[in-house]
């Protein structure tokens, strides 16, 4: 009787056993289905396929190479005894736009400088001496050899050699005539370099151009040194020239075959803010450089305007437009599902989704170009937190302010 009692005792309490776990894995399963499911639920809402205009672009960046803008340079050293221009002067070339009281070391380079501009006139002068004397040897051989050539007959031995010999003479003799014209070349090249040299060291600081004085970086009484051994040199003030900024911008491999001379660029400076600034793609280069694997090519864009807060060096955001197009059936990028080479799209028609296969043509992040398969004024369903949609070619466009259409750096 008690083997009984015990065997029942054991198999209720197996039963309860089973029972509890049944209850806790059907509990787990319901909770795990219902995060299951509020994980996948994505938000959409609503939208109608419109038209208008969508461009394509390629983002990139890089910085302000010059905005013509001309350094005024020093080698001297001493005090600055007066400054005759301020800012927002104009100058013209050669005109005295300060004067140094040279010191010591400053009147040996002077003096220096000076000495190297005389040899190098005087090598000049030798050089056009000599180049008289070249082209007398020149005529007389080109003479002798014209008589050689009229009275040899070329039959005998001792005419053939006669007539090599004076060749060989002419030919010599303008060789040395124009090896000197040559050395005269050289001659002017540095009597211009010695001339440089000694204004560098000159007491008088000059404008090198024409143009406007953009800022001055000594006033009078600053000591101005240099290094007469390292034969260093100090801005001392620049010029702006007339002209509009240049930009190089960096474009990786991927995009560069899609850039082309006379493409429109936006642009935003770091440093100038709620400005978007314009420009002309005017020159790309097709050679590249490569570092840790990734390859860059330098495109060059000429600013449309002259703008006085475009500085050299400044950081530079832009956006180089690629193709745009007008009056185009367009949706939201977030709307497209790619799928095997596939797109589609759900519209809503009377309440009802269905999927439609589209045609899709340029795009950028956030709207797409429609060129099959929906109509203007159709409803379709918008993911508000797409994770598919994206091409790997369309992952690199950015859109643009234009038509409605928006999604770029420059927003």
């Amino acid at each position: 009787m008690n083997k009984i009692k015990t065997f029942v005792k054991k198999r209720k309490l197996l039963l309860i056993t089973v029972l509890m776990i049944s209850i806790a894995i059907y509990i787990g399963q319901y909770l795990l289905k219902d995060t299951t499911e509020n994980t996948d639920t994505n938000e959409t809402t609503i939208e109608k396929v419109k038209k208008g205009t969508i461009i394509s672009s390629v983002e990139t960046s890089g910085t302000v190479e010059t905005a013509n803008y001309l350094s005024v340079t020093t080698s001297v050293n001493g005090i600055v005894k007066k400054v005759f221009v301020k800012e927002g002067d104009t100058v013209l070339k050669g005109q005295k736009i300060m004067e140094v009281t040279l010191n010591s070391d400053g009147e040996e380079s002077l003096a220096s400088a000076w000495a190297s501009y005389l040899g190098a006139k005087n090598s000049l002068a030798k050089a056009k001496s000599d180049l008289v004397t070249k082209n007398s040897e020149l005529i007389k051989a080109e003479e002798s050899f014209n008589t050689e050539k009229e009275k040899n007959t070329y039959q005998t031995h001792d005419e053939r050699i006669s007539y090599t010999l004076y060749e060989n003479d002419y030919l010599t003799a303008k060789s040395n005539y124009e090896e000197q014209l040559s050395s005269i070349k050289q001659a002017e090249a540095s009597l211009q370099k010695a001339w440089l040299s000694y204004q560098a060291q000159s007491p008088a600081i000059v404008a090198p151009d024409s143009g406007t004085i953009a800022n001055i970086l000594i006033v009078e009484g600053m000591d101005i040194s240099n290094s007469l051994s390292e034969k260093t040199s100090l801005a001392v003030a620049s010029i702006k020239k007339e002209g509009t900024p240049i930009v190089s911008l960096e474009v990786n491999e991927l995009d560069i075959n899609k850039i082309k001379v006379g493409q429109k660029v936006n642009m935003k400076l770091n440093a100038v803010k709620d400005t978007v600034f314009t420009g002309e793609v005017v020159g790309i280069d097709k050679i590249g450089t490569a570092s840790n694997g990734i390859t860059t090519y330098t495109v060059i864009v000429k600013f449309t305007e002259d703008n006085q807060k475009v500085l050299p060096n400044m950081g530079v955001d832009a956006e180089i437009i690629v193709e745009e197009k007008t009056g185009v059936v367009y949706i939201n990028t977030a709307a497209i599902t790619t799928k095997n080479g596939k797109s589609t799209a759900t519209k809503v028609i009377n309440g009802q989704n269905t999927i439609t296969e589209i045609t899709v043509g340029i795009s950028n992040t956030k709207n797409t170009e429609i060129l099959s398969g929906l109509t203007e004024g159709e409803e379709i369903i918008v993911n508000s937190l797409p994770t598919t949609g994206f091409t790997e070619t369309q992952t690199n466009n950015t859109g643009l302010p234009g038509g409605g259409m928006g999604g770029g750096l420059l927003h």
